[in-house]
């Protein structure tokens, strides 16, 4: 009878980097204090079929590159059994090349650059250095990163906090939620609405069926359009803005008085709104609250 589980244990110099690659199942990475990256591959159900995958399964270290792959002759990724769960515990900072078939990927703790690959099912990341996320059909959730964030859906919500850099996110049919880019963002999706908490430098944000909310702009250029949804803007106090906005059957309602062009060093936040049938709310609110009822 073969068991159940494996457990690996490797020395690397500092960080390691991760390579884990299952059929289907669930990938934990979690980080650990010290430089030991420890590997348990475990079949959650006990089948044989995730029995035999995890004695053909290759784990092995070369430098500070730990690969988990299991080998693909004979799979069949969809049928019954075969699930399996990696639970790897590694040093902060380690990347991790995370791909899955069809189940979940979680990290836990400050890694740093993350890929996370799942063709169904749920990517949930804690903090890193950069995120490249791709799932067919699930969420995908990020807490923070300091540098880039990419993350793509066919069909369900993304939720990213806040990101050092640029952040790219696109959902087929969700939500897609971003609490901060430090540079430019672009968010889209088909059928969902878009909330943004603080808009960076460089903002576009896209939704054919959905709404787009922005908490805060004191700054650099938002670009808004919709089809068929609403779309409203908070401009921080004392931030002179510069309007551009059209619709074809909806209201326009702003809050923003009339003035003089802003001059020298005046803090100012351009904005480019456009709806087909929805109507535009354009708001004054604090420069760090995001308290205003939009």
């Amino acid at each position: 009878m073969k068991q159940e589980s494996r457990m690996h244990r490797f020395q690397t110099s500092g960080p390691a980097r991760l390579r884990i690659e299952i059929p289907k199942g669930r990938i934990r990475v979690q980080v650990d204090e010290g430089s030991e990256t420890r590997v348990e591959l475990t079949a959650i159900h006990g089948d044989a079929t995730a029995l035999a995958w995890i004695a053909d399964a290759e784990v092995a270290q070369s430098g500070d590159d730990v690969i988990v792959r299991i080998r693909k002759s004979g799979m069949t990724l969809f049928g019954v059994g075969g699930a399996i769960e990696a639970v790897v515990h590694t040093a902060a900072g380690s990347a991790a090349n995370l791909a899955m078939g069809s189940g979940r990927i979680e990290t836990l703790g400050r890694l740093g650059d993350v890929s996370a690959t799942s063709g169904s099912g749920e990517i949930r990341l804690g903090e890193t250095s950069g995120v490249l996320a791709r799932t067919g059909s699930g969420d995908i959730a990020v807490a923070s990163s300091t540098g880039s964030v990419d993350a793509k859906t066919g069909s369900g919500r993304i939720v990213v906090g806040k990101v050092g850099l640029d952040a790219r996110i696109t959902t087929g049919s969700g939500h897609a939620e971003l609490d901060e880019a430090m540079g430019d963002a672009r968010l889209s999706t088909g059928s969902g609405n878009i909330e943004i908490g603080h808009a960076g430098q460089n903002l576009e944000a896209f939704a054919a069926s959905g709404n787009v909310q922005i908490r805060c702009a004191d700054h650099g250029r938002v670009r808004a359009k919709t089809i068929s949804g609403r779309i409203s803007v908070g401009v921080a106090n004392g931030v002179a803005a510069l309007l551009d906005i059209s619709t074809m059957s909806g209201r326009v309602s702003s809050e923003l008085e009339p003035g003089a062009a802003p001059t020298g060093d005046e803090r100012r936040v351009e904005l480019v709104i456009s709806t087909m049938s929805g109507n535009v709310k354009v708001a004054r609110v604090p420069s760090a609250g995001f308290e205003a009822g939009l």
